[in-house]
């Protein structure tokens, strides 16, 4: 197996084991290869019934039923969730995330805003200095506004291009209609600016770029280890 994966599934069963005492509560599911691995733990012990889940992408709802799931809320994001669930494509050393490799970018925002708890589930791998070191961030853009996107984009020194679909032709398409945008920034110095620069741009929804909101980021680790890394009270970032 990917160790990369064994570093997931490690994670995800530390996770799962803070949810023994969460029976009946409202959890936020983000999208992704990762969130999938944390379902089947779910599923593997049975408990994947226990929880009301709001889910934020067609695929994890899919996901949620054939593990066995039954309460799912897919159309409104309740406005209080108890937990939310969710991984991330790169985390810098501030605690900042870049998501969106799922095509959720906004769901997964709203959603990570309406929680109380939120965790984030990595492997090591995911660790980065600054976002931007390997993937593009991504954007969700009105339909009728691509065109002057990308101009905009251009007109600030980026390069975007809409992500197109491996199995069929055309842009992959968000869950609300969006289409997703990919935006080479190269590493990122200030991560909130840039997401306020772009989403100063009329037409663009939300980017992939998560400012730390309190959340704790699980990492498992290529040697079987797991760490939990949150910010202290002087703002620093603590490994337990």
């Amino acid at each position: 197996m990917d160790p990369r994966v064994s570093a997931r599934r490690n994670a995800s069963i530390y996770v799962a084991d803070t949810l023994q005492e969460c029976v009946g509560c409202v959890v936020a599911m983000g999208s992704g290869s990762t969130v999938k691995v944390f379902i089947d733990e779910l599923s593997r012990r049975g408990v994947v019934d226990r929880y009301y889940y709001v889910s934020t992408s067609l695929d994890t709802t899919i996901y949620l039923r054939r593990a066995g799931a039954r309460h799912i809320e897919t159309g409104l994001c309740p406005e209080y969730v108890d937990i939310y669930i969710d991984s991330a494509d790169e985390i810098d050393r501030d605690l900042n995330l870049l998501k969106g490799g799922g095509g959720a970018l906004f769901r997964e925002k709203i959603a990570m805003l309406s929680s109380r708890r939120r965790i984030i589930i990595v492997d090591e791998t995911k660790l980065v200095d600054r976002l931007g070191s390997m993937r593009d961030v991504p954007i969700e853009v009105e339909v009728f506004a691509l065109n002057y996107v990308l101009r905009a984009l251009s007109m600030i020194g980026y390069r975007g291009f809409y992500r197109e679909a491996r199995e069929k032709l055309g842009p992959i398409i968000s869950d609300n209609g969006n289409i997703i945008v990919d935006v080479k920034t190269g590493p990122i110095e200030d991560p909130g600016e840039l997401d306020r620069k772009l989403r100063s741009i009329d037409g663009v929804v939300a980017t992939g770029i998560f400012t730390y909101m309190g959340y704790e980021v699980v990492v498992g680790g290529l040697d079987g280890g797991v760490s939990v890394l949150k910010k202290s009270s002087g703002n620093r970032v603590v490994s337990t």
